[in-house]
């Protein structure tokens, strides 16, 4: 049976059998070919000359040929649904794993797959995720993890952090053109992304958090020795440091009438009352008058003061004892001053309560310093040195483990240097040898 169809080979194929059946017609006949050969059309629409002599056997060759081709193009397709010969129009679909004859009548019957497009039975069809899959493309199907659709063509993976469980995949759809995690810089749902430091909420887990200004810190951050917490660049830069600590203040801060910036920590800590430095003066002077016997001659006034925020100069009289202003200006935490043999201590108001007692006993120290029978011209090292050491010993007393950590890892100049030279002396020679040693050093 031969049936024309809509592709270039079956129209070949049915051609050839018609010339053919005609061949073979004329050679069981015992016909002669015409004069000068016979014409025999081929499926291309061409023709054939053949030469008059060994005519039939050229024939009969010939005709025996073309039943072998036509036999085989009269075997009709089968199609792979129904099973049944195809007699009309039908259908191959391929892919790279099969290829499907369908006769037209079972093409439209039979569901395909959304994926591969190959027809299937009916219990071959999932419906997964809203589309009709068949098993083999359901299991293997790949889905973006930000539009949730199942990717076709080139994706994009990225391995978990803990490197357990299953990569993330992403369309190349999704990959460039949603937000990304600044951190990872994986494609992110807006609505799984910090607004304030654009990581994505993964990542934020394992961000530190700016102590001032509350927001992930993505890159570089700041510590400060002897406080906790992170701060963030921008927080280093622009908000105002803390007087005491010196780091950035937080939303909620204290600023002083004299231009200080006081952190939270700090501020809860603080002293305002003056009856209560007062007190911690007291204290201070009593307990160094008992553990080193630094008696003073002469009753000294205290004054508890803000910065003096009016001008240098003033401050500079101050200090001379030519203005009523506060003396203490800049980082200046508390002064002692004798003029005209009135020996004077000012202390700063609202420090936090171990910041009082250092500078209490630092200030007494310089105090008892000037009474003691010392070289006239003492390096600042040698004075501000051994007020370190004095301020280092009530710290201790007193339990200030932080405060104590703090003055002993100074490196500055004359604070930090002439401390650690008292230090090394006192380890060496004892107590008595530091008041020794204060007493006869002059550089």
């Amino acid at each position: 049976m031969c049936n024309r169809h809509s592709d270039e080979t079956n129209r070949h194929h049915h051609d050839i059998v018609m010339t053919t059946h005609e061949i073979e017609r004329n050679a069981e006949c015992g016909q002669t070919p015409a004069e000068g050969g016979v014409r025999i059309t081929d499926g291309s629409g061409g023709h054939m000359a053949i030469p008059r002599r060994n005519v039939f056997v050229q024939l009969l060759g010939a005709a025996l040929g073309l039943s072998a081709a036509r036999r085989a193009a009269a075997a009709s397709p089968v199609c792979d649904f129904c099973h049944e010969e195809i007699d009309g129009r039908y259908f191959i679909y391929k892919s790279n794993r099969t290829r499907v004859t369908i006769c037209a009548s079972c093409d439209q019957k039979y569901p395909k797959c959304e994926a591969c497009r190959l027809p299937q039975q009916p219990g071959d069809i999932i419906l997964q995720r809203g589309e009709r899959l068949c098993r083999e493309c359901a299991a293997s199907a790949k889905y973006c993890s930000i539009c949730q659709k199942r990717i076709e063509g080139r994706y994009y993976q990225f391995t978990e952090k803990d490197g357990k469980g299953q990569p993330s995949l992403y369309c190349a759809t999704c990959y460039a053109h949603a937000p990304k995690c600044v951190v990872c810089n994986r494609p992110t749902p807006r609505e799984r992304l910090d607004a304030a430091s654009g990581a994505c909420l993964d990542c934020l887990k394992d961000l530190p958090v700016c102590k001032a200004c509350g927001v992930a810190i993505v890159g570089r951050y700041y510590e400060f020795e002897h406080t906790d917490g992170k701060y963030c660049e921008n927080c280093k830069r622009n908000r105002p440091a803390c007087y005491t600590c010196g780091v950035p203040v937080g939303k909620n801060y204290w600023k002083f009438d004299d231009g200080r910036s006081i952190c939270e920590d700090c501020h809860a800590r603080a002293i305002f009352d003056k009856d209560q430095i007062v007190k911690i003066m007291d204290e201070v002077e009593q307990l160094l008058q008992r553990r080193y016997n630094m008696v003073l001659k002469t009753r000294f006034q205290l004054s508890v003061q803000p910065l003096n925020s009016t001008s240098l100069t003033q401050a500079r009289k101050a200090k001379e004892g030519l203005s009523d202003a506060s003396p203490l200006v800049g980082a200046e935490l508390g002064l002692y001053r004798n003029v005209n043999g009135q020996a004077e201590i000012f202390l700063l108001y609202g420090l936090p309560r171990e910041m009082i007692y250092e500078t209490a006993a630092h200030e007494y120290a310089h105090a008892w310093h000037y009474e003691q029978d010392c070289p006239f011209d003492q390096s600042l090292d040698i004075k501000e040195g051994f007020a370190q050491w004095a301020a280092a010993k009530i710290l201790e007393i007193k339990g200030f483990k932080q405060a104590l950590e703090k003055l002993e890892d100074r490196r500055d100049r004359y604070y930090g240097t002439g401390y650690q030279r008292f230090k090394a002396v006192e380890k060496k020679l004892g107590v008595r040898g530091v008041f020794d040693y204060l007493t006869k050093q002059k550089r």
